[in-house]
């Protein structure tokens, strides 16, 4: 939009802007990312500057406000919070305020303190009870509804049954799908990591990522030792590489399966690229993902999936074209799917390349990076006319 001559200034309040966790990671991306000549970028964290968190890395472009609040929080600390996040707006004077389902009621007495502020919400996970309280998801949907925050989502999923329940059309509700850096395949990458891991050229390699819940990694886990036992020595060799910290309890069950030397669980890497550039295979067993960033980066570097039709992973993964989508939970689909792809080169080849192909059309950084242009650039220009 080129009506939007000066530069915005845009506050985004979040918990913190941590170097792990999606929705940190997603922020400091876009706030690093946007084009300074038209954006003053502002965040508010409640946590402090941690040095852990390498906020100087987020470059010039970007203020960082902290307000230094450390242990739990309890109800009277949020309303401090709130109090002090309200006045820093003030002071401040944004041209648009970027809260965040889940912490969003932080925002709420800063938008109540200037209420011709351009204000929105970026919907991470429908407004519904499930991974947030149900007091957390109401005071979003009076946000929504008798607030002025103007909601938008990264997956069709979260849009549809966050429009349902708000009252509004899917229309009404803007689609940003969340993207990833722009990446060349490096085979020599890959090898590099396998020889580091003891993994032979001619295993195959399956490799799943992340620790929460959602992510299921206990089916993970079960779903890699049937796949091991029912391609036995007659099938080609493989190994799951489970990437992220653990709880002791995964270890325990792999051992418990006696799959310790075909499941792996690997700590976090530098680099999580040269894992998917090691990998033949990306499984996902999420029973819930916003968006299914790290599906899209196994993608971009020519990875076929076998997932769960969840949240966002629906959007990205073209069901038989990129690779096979089961419904969450399906064990023995998971099985046979990796089965398929894993004793079929060719088919493998194909997907992976498409897969490729389809995230540098629709979900790459930059495409990332206009979208949330164009939510900010629209949000001023009804502050500037209102």
């Amino acid at each position: 939009m080129t009506d939007v001559r000066d530069r915005i200034r845009l506050v985004h309040v979040v918990w913190r802007l941590s170097v792990g966790g999606g929705i940190p990671q997603v922020s400091r991306q876009v706030l690093a990312g946007l084009d300074p000549a038209r954006f003053d970028c502002h965040a508010i964290i409640a946590r402090p500057a941690w040095e852990e968190d390498e906020l100087g890395e987020l470059g010039p472009n970007v203020t960082v406000h902290s307000l230094d609040h450390e242990g739990p929080t309890r109800p009277p600390d949020e309303i401090r919070l709130g109090v002090r996040i309200a006045a820093r707006v003030r002071a401040l004077r944004p041209h648009v305020l970027h809260a965040h389902s889940g912490t969003a009621r932080l925002s709420l007495p800063a938008a109540l303190g200037s209420p011709r502020l351009p204000r929105v919400l970026e919907v991470h996970e429908p407004l519904k009870d499930g991974l947030h309280s149900r007091l957390t998801n109401g005071i979003e949907v009076g946000m929504v509804k008798a607030a002025g925050f103007r909601p938008f989502a990264h997956s069709t999923q979260v849009r549809d049954a966050t429009a349902a329940i708000v009252g509004w059309r899917p229309s009404r509700i803007p689609l940003v799908p969340l993207g990833v850096p722009a990446h060349e395949p490096d085979p020599a990458a890959g090898a590099a990591l396998r020889a580091e891991l003891g993994i032979a050229p001619e295993t195959l390699v399956v490799v799943g990522v992340g620790r929460a819940a959602q992510k299921n990694i206990p089916l993970m886990v079960r779903v890699g030792a049937d796949v091991v036992r029912e391609l036995g020595d007659a099938g080609p060799p493989v190994v799951f590489l489970i990437i992220g910290r653990q709880e002791p309890e995964i270890q325990a069950l792999i051992d418990e399966l006696g799959v310790g030397r075909q499941v792996r669980v690997i700590a976090p890497l530098p680099r999580l690229s040269d894992a998917f550039d090691a990998a033949d295979l990306f499984l996902s067993t999420s029973h819930y993902e916003g968006f299914g960033l790290a599906v899209a980066e196994a993608m971009m570097a020519g990875v076929p999936v076998v997932g769960t039709a969840v949240g966002g992973v629906t959007d990205v993964v073209a069901d038989g074209v990129t690779g096979r989508l089961l419904r969450a939970g399906d064990r023995g689909g998971l099985v046979a799917a990796c089965r398929e792809l894993l004793t079929d080169r060719a088919l493998r080849a194909r997907m992976g390349a498409t897969s490729r192909e389809r995230v540098l059309a629709r979900f790459t950084r930059r495409h990332m990076l206009d979208g949330f242009a164009e939510i900010y650039e629209r949000a001023a220009l009804r502050g500037r006319r209102s």
